[in-house]
């Protein structure tokens, strides 16, 4: 096969992987420069306050404090629209931490995806589709997809818990993590994930196949 037409193989995947990689990079670019420059926030960059809301929702939008059970910190405001939301208008380190840690785990699970993607297109571009070697790329990303989402949802899920309890009192819980892995795993990345670690055992077992036949002309 022809280095043309594995390239041709590989659309429209390849040329959909860089302009999500692409974009993903321009996002964070733009968002460390308006971070650095103070008109924004990235990550816990900046100056600029944080907010975190509560991921579930209530039954109505009528929900008050009250309701709840909770009151703001000093620094702090909160408000009950169908969700729970607490600010900090001056947070400190530890806030901003963990204000990181609500959303980079995803962000960088995202990144090494669409990385381990474009390993996969390359190998099966440089060797061809149906060589060991692009049965390996294939079952890291499998396994990155599985392993990565469960693992983004517990450390996203634990530092939201977290920081509005450094908002809030009294300390209570607002976030299962029992249910959260299951819910961020379920049904896409569980079955993506399933599947390229199938296909990449198939294509292994036939590149082997393959190598014995060719051991015995």
């Amino acid at each position: 096969m022809t280095t043309t037409q594995r390239r041709k193989l590989t659309e429209p995947l390849e040329s959909v992987t860089a302009i999500f990689g692409s974009l993903l990079l321009a996002v964070t670019a733009v968002g460390i420069i308006a971070a650095l420059s103070g008109s924004g926030s990235l990550w816990g960059l900046g100056h600029t306050a944080i907010c975190a809301t509560q991921s579930g929702t209530w039954e109505s939008s009528d929900w008050t404090t009250a309701h709840l059970g909770v009151t703001a910190r000093p620094g702090a405001s909160i408000a009950v629209n169908g969700a729970l939301r607490a600010c900090a208008g001056h947070p400190g380190a530890g806030q901003r931490v963990l204000y990181t840690l609500t959303s980079l785990p995803g962000w960088l699970v995202w990144g090494c995806v669409l990385f381990l993607l474009w390993r996969v297109i390359s190998s099966a571009r440089m060797t061809g589709p149906f060589t060991v070697q692009a049965a390996a790329a294939m079952r890291r990303l499998g396994w990155l997809i599985l392993a990565g989402s469960v693992a983004a949802a517990l450390i996203q899920g634990f530092a939201l818990d977290q920081l509005l309890n450094t908002m809030l009192v009294p300390r209570t819980s607002f976030d299962n993590l029992i249910t959260a892995p299951l819910y961020a795993l379920l049904p896409v990345p569980a079955l993506a994930g399933a599947a390229l670690l199938t296909f990449a055992r198939f294509i292994r077992l036939g590149a082997e196949m393959d190598d014995e036949i060719k051991g015995t002309v």
